[in-house]
């Protein structure tokens, strides 16, 4: 049983939340903050807490979808409450665990005056329980890809930075665009091996009314969009090392675009693929943009 809650926990996602969470704690650390481990701590656990909810949740009110889908390393859920290894109920439980959890962190800045984190902390909060959960159950509507852009690209690290500065400024916020772009792309494409069952259960994204042929061109985009991105933010006063994201569209987003453009995602292990590329070019867009910080703060 252990094993199964630690299958549905999907464990490896949560590198995301970590990556998002240094990127903003790199951009503080730039500004001339210090990086204390206490504080670090404390942010990265209202960010965790939150980011498990939504995986648990996601199992929990997914049940119907996972059980169609054909299941890779990225999509299709975890899978252990479809095949017996867990009661559904434990998703569930575990879900509100750690709603609760987020919250009483939240809490935590709050009591401090730290108003930045707590209103930062609700509305990930607020958008995490929306995205797979009634009422909104926003994965559903079409709305779910550009929720977990703001909630991961977007309010995580702002997150990292106001744990250290109490505050979001210009600069961090604009750092996140390049992340936004690359989210979206990466949900699209992590879409793709489900569109059948998806659209059977009425869990109608954006993949599922597009279809995938038409989908493509939004990852198009999005690849575009990181280097659109990517410019704003140096022309706002990010490091002129920033541009190194631009390794990441050349690499990961060329390497993407060319999958796509073959027209080759008709099989499942071609879908499996797709998918892959869409977080490799993800977490690579993060990587990058982490190190154009760290290397000028360390300078």
């Amino acid at each position: 049983m252990f094993a199964a809650f630690l299958r549905l926990s999907r464990l490896k996602f949560l590198v995301g939340g970590f990556l998002g969470f240094g990127l903003g704690a790199a951009i503080a650390s730039f500004e001339g903050a210090a990086l204390t481990p206490g504080r670090y701590a404390l942010g990265q656990a209202l960010v965790t807490a939150f980011h498990l909810m939504t995986h648990y949740t996601n199992d929990y009110f997914d049940r119907a979808s996972d059980a169609r889908a054909t299941r890779t390393a990225f999509s299709g859920g975890s899978g252990a409450l479809v095949d017996g290894s867990l009661p559904a109920a434990v998703g569930l439980v575990a879900g509100l665990v750690c709603l609760a959890a987020g919250l009483a962190v939240t809490l935590a800045f709050a009591a401090r005056g730290e108003w930045t984190m707590t209103v930062l902390g609700l509305a990930i909060a607020v958008f995490a329980w929306s995205y797979s959960s009634p009422p909104l159950r926003l994965l559903a509507t079409g709305a779910g890809e550009a929720t977990t852009a703001l909630v991961v690209a977007v309010l995580v690290p702002l997150a990292g930075y106001a744990t250290f500065m109490d505050r979001i400024d210009v600069l961090a916020a604009a750092s996140t665009l390049p992340l936004a772009a690359a989210m979206i792309a990466m949900m699209i494409c992590v879409e793709f091996p489900d569109v059948e069952a998806d659209a059977a259960t009425g869990k109608r994204n954006l993949v599922v009314r597009l279809g995938r042929a038409r989908s493509v061109r939004i990852v198009y985009g999005a690849i575009l969009a990181i280097g659109l991105g990517t410019a704003v933010a140096i022309a706002l006063g990010a490091p002129v090392r920033f541009a190194i994201v631009g390794l990441a569209i050349v690499v990961g987003g060329g390497t993407l675009w060319r999958t796509l453009a073959s027209g080759r995602y008709a099989s499942p292990a071609d879908r499996a693929l797709v998918a892959f590329r869409g977080v490799t070019l993800y977490i690579s867009t993060v990587l990058a943009a982490i190190l154009a910080y760290a290397s000028m703060a360390l300078a």
